[in-house]
């Protein structure tokens, strides 16, 4: 009795302890860092990837697979009626198995933003190895000459891009993007990069910012220029570090990097007239003075700090004017409105209010403070004097 019952524990061990049968080896995947996706003229989608090249990632003595000249990556494309069909055409040429679990960019074409991006984005979603904490961005143009595109600093384009994102603009996920297209009160946005070279004769083509496109349901309709999509950084729920340019005089400017920054919005509705009185508050360091003033005297400090607060409250004008020409609530006025005021919100405000944006009043009023003016000896070049 005894045996029979080792013989049994034995056998369940033998199964518990079976090999990885579905095991798929890292030399037979092809791992995606960076797709994209763009709309062709046929109403076709072209789906593109960015695979590492192996063989090229450890230089000359690199080993296995083939090549393909220097690059260290390798982009493919495809078009489907659908995303599916278009993954089964790239599959169906490559040797490889398509693995999008590290994948951490996705760009979309132009195009493709114009006409909608519900239906792509539910596909997107709907891929079991897909990320949705990748960063989405939003091509000039297609959505491929992103991921053709050769940095010098980085060795594919696609981690070009998420740094970039991360650094100098506001970063979206797909977490986000979907959370937005499905919040009323709120319109979503993506940054707006393109590929340029770095230098009239170089080879390499670098991925630059310009700005943050706007978005009304899903579809894109207008592009906040880098000084409109400043404004958008002081309503972010943390804000992120950035240097501008203020004029001191008319010739004469200073450069300061905002450390601390954050906008209070307060919603008020009188006799049907909708208002929102936006208070905005920041500390700035002087990163580079190139006036002659003594920023160490107190008036001279004063003046700068009242240039600072006027500069911020222009540029955050222009990204609501732009707002409210677009009828894109971009920041989320809704959503402030519909909590205080919900009842009002349900009943009147809802349905239409893309189209009330026209009408809303802005009151916008900034303080302004320089914490430190970066300064540790007097320059004995430059002539103190009082603005």
């Amino acid at each position: 009795m005894r045996r029979w019952m080792k013989g049994c524990v034995a056998a369940l061990c033998g199964l518990l302890m079976a090999g990885c049968w579905d095991r798929v080896e890292v030399n037979d995947l092809a791992i995606v860092i960076a797709f994209s996706i763009d709309k062709e003229a046929n109403g076709e989608y072209r789906l593109s990837v960015q695979v590492p090249l192996v063989s090229n990632l450890g230089g000359p003595t690199g080993g296995g697979g083939g090549t393909s000249g220097d690059k260290t990556y390798y982009v493919d494309s495809a078009t489907g009626k659908t995303l599916r069909e278009a993954n089964s055409v790239l599959q169906a040429r490559m040797s490889r198995q398509l693995f999008y679990a590290h994948h951490r960019v996705i760009v979309i074409g132009e195009e493709l933003a114009r006409d909608g991006l519900s239906k792509v984005l539910d596909i997107v979603a709907r891929f079991p190895e897909n990320r949705l904490t990748a960063y989405l961005v939003l091509a000039k143009g297609k959505g491929i000459t992103m991921l053709q595109a050769q940095p010098s600093f980085e060795r594919f384009s696609g981690e070009a891009m998420r740094e970039l994102i991360k650094k100098e603009t506001i970063p979206v996920t797909v977490k986000d993007m979907a959370q937005m297209l499905s919040t009323p009160g709120v319109d979503a946005y993506l940054p707006y990069v393109t590929s340029v070279h770095s230098h009239p004769k170089g080879k390499s083509k670098e991925i630059q910012i310009l700005g943050v496109a706007q978005f009304r349901g899903d579809k894109m309709v207008g592009v906040f220029n880098e000084e409109a999509a400043g404004g958008l950084r002081w309503f972010r729920r943390q804000f992120t570090p950035f240097a501008t340019k203020v004029a001191l005089t008319d010739r004469e400017n200073v450069n300061v990097q905002f450390d601390k920054g954050k906008a209070e919005i307060k919603p008020v509705i009188k006799q049907g007239r909708i208002q929102f009185l936006i208070n905005v508050y920041a500390s700035a360091t002087v990163i580079e003075n190139l006036t002659n003033a003594d920023l160490g005297r107190a008036a001279n400090l004063t003046a700068l700090e009242r240039k600072l607060s006027m500069h911020i409250t222009e540029t955050v004008k222009k990204t609501l004017a732009q707002m409210r020409r677009q009828r894109t609530d971009t920041i989320g006025l809704g959503l402030v409105l519909a909590r205080k005021y919900p009842r009002e919100w349900r009943s009147q405000l809802r349905d239409d209010w893309n189209e009330r944006l026209a009408q809303v009043e802005f009151h916008v009023q900034t303080k302004a403070e320089i914490t430190n003016i970066g300064q540790t000896t007097e320059n004995i070049t430059k002539e103190d004097h009082d603005e």
